[in-house]
């Protein structure tokens, strides 16, 4: 039976290998934080399609900065009484459109529109890097789960074996034993969910990478964001509200709204066409009226009468969007002091709870678990008892890196909320 059950365990370790090598050629390489987001913002997809806004923004400048074309016509007539001789000819004309104030408005709203479109795209950016990296964190929490139970999992096994060697024909009938078996196997049982969760973690983290995971899987080097910073909530807002992306973009949607005013109010001076035509008239033979061939130059103005659209529409609908506009920058500031305060608020939390642990929690439950293990070796409890040890040990230091995550989640949040990055890994734990 000793036999039986070291070949069980010896076939569970070979299972979790064989589980944990990749199916294919996919090779894992571990990244720094800081190179990490550096390939995110290199290979991207979504901040790459983002970036091509910026050459539309370019297209729109060239668009509004060029003139109206000019038009070119060509005509002929007859007067059509042939038999009288009457005569004939044919004109060539050029004309060109001028619409006074329309081009330089237009060039102030396509300019205008670029500034706002660099600006969101900086605030991609900034949702795109505060992502990734909490999608980073969590993988590093994971990991750091996942290598608890790794090394939990192999204490309960060694520790069976030993209790099995000492009693070997108490086996069958032993509840401790069997009731240990059953918690090692759920151990197992979650080491392999871990794992599972930690392969998706890794297909996020190269789908960030703009990878996809096809022949390189990114992981994170194990280590988190430890820090003891503090914050006054005031100054933070102040600076979030004068310096955020998306604030600033919000700032310059008002100024767009004016420029389309002026746009629409331009729209009111009417357009005129001036023109310049030259025209060959054939000799007019008729007895009555007889001409010789002669050419002539003719030039002109001609313009609309303002009578039925005035723009009326145009200008109102301008002056409702810069109201809009006005109305979302104050929401958009109003958003972002919420934002701010409740992420200075949950790092405030999480570094409450954080000292809890360094007080000494984890190494009291530490000091607990050696104990147990003493006693046991020496005889004087069952294995039962160490392993209740154990999983109030792992419990307390699972919380522990928890907590860490939490608060390196909170600093994220934090600084991506005002709009500053002084992220850094370091640990590890």
């Amino acid at each position: 039976m000793k036999q039986t059950f070291k070949r069980r365990l010896i076939a569970g370790f070979l299972l979790m290998f064989a589980i944990s090598i990749s199916a294919g050629a996919q090779v894992y390489k571990e990244l720094k934080l800081s190179d990490y987001l550096e390939i995110v913002r290199k290979n991207n997809l979504e901040y790459a399609a983002q970036r091509l806004s910026i050459d539309i923004a370019d297209a729109q400048i060239i668009s509004s900065s060029v003139f109206n074309n000019p038009s070119f016509g060509f005509g002929y007539y007859n007067n059509e009484l042939n038999s009288m001789q009457m005569g004939q000819g044919t004109i060539v004309e050029i004309s060109q459109t001028i619409s006074p104030g329309r081009r330089g408005a237009a060039m102030k709203l396509a300019h205008t529109s670029k500034e706002i479109s660099q600006m969101l795209l900086a605030d991609f950016m900034r949702v795109l890097q505060q992502d990734a990296t909490l999608t980073w964190l969590e993988t590093v929490r994971l990991r750091e789960q996942y290598e608890l139970r790794k090394s939990s999992y192999k204490d309960q096994i060694k520790m069976m074996e030993s209790d099995s060697i000492r009693r070997a024909h108490e086996a069958i009938r032993d509840l401790d034993a069997l009731q240990n078996r059953v918690e090692t196997g759920n151990l197992y049982s979650e080491i392999l969910d871990i794992e599972n969760e930690l392969n998706a973690l890794y297909q996020e983290i190269s789908n960030y990478c703009g990878t996809g995971g096809n022949d390189t899987i990114y992981i994170p080097e194990r280590k988190n964001i430890w820090n003891n910073r503090s914050y006054n909530l005031n100054e933070i807002i102040n600076t979030a509200i004068n310096n955020r992306v998306d604030i600033i973009a919000a700032r310059k949607e008002i100024d767009l709204s004016k420029y389309a005013l002026v746009a629409a109010k331009n729209e009111r001076i009417p357009e005129f066409d001036i023109f310049i035509g030259y025209g060959v008239n054939a000799e007019v033979k008729n007895e009555l009226a007889p001409a010789p061939k002669h050419n002539g130059i003719e030039f002109g103005i001609s313009f609309p009468i303002p009578l039925f659209n005035r723009g009326k529409g145009e200008i109102l609908a301008a002056r409702t969007y810069e109201r809009e506009a006005e109305i979302r920058y104050r929401q958009a500031q109003m958003q972002v002091r919420s934002e701010v305060v409740n992420a200075f608020n949950a790092y405030l939390f999480a570094d409450k709870k954080m000292k809890l642990f360094t007080s000494g929690l984890v190494k009291s439950a530490k000091e607990v678990l050696e104990a147990k293990r003493e006693e046991y070796y020496k005889g004087d409890i069952h294995l039962i008892e160490v392993m209740d040890a154990q999983r109030s040990y792992d419990d307390i230091l699972l919380s522990f890196y928890s907590t860490i995550y939490e608060k390196s989640k909170a600093l994220v949040l934090l600084e991506s909320s005002v709009g500053v990055w002084n992220i850094e890994s370091i640990g590890p734990f």
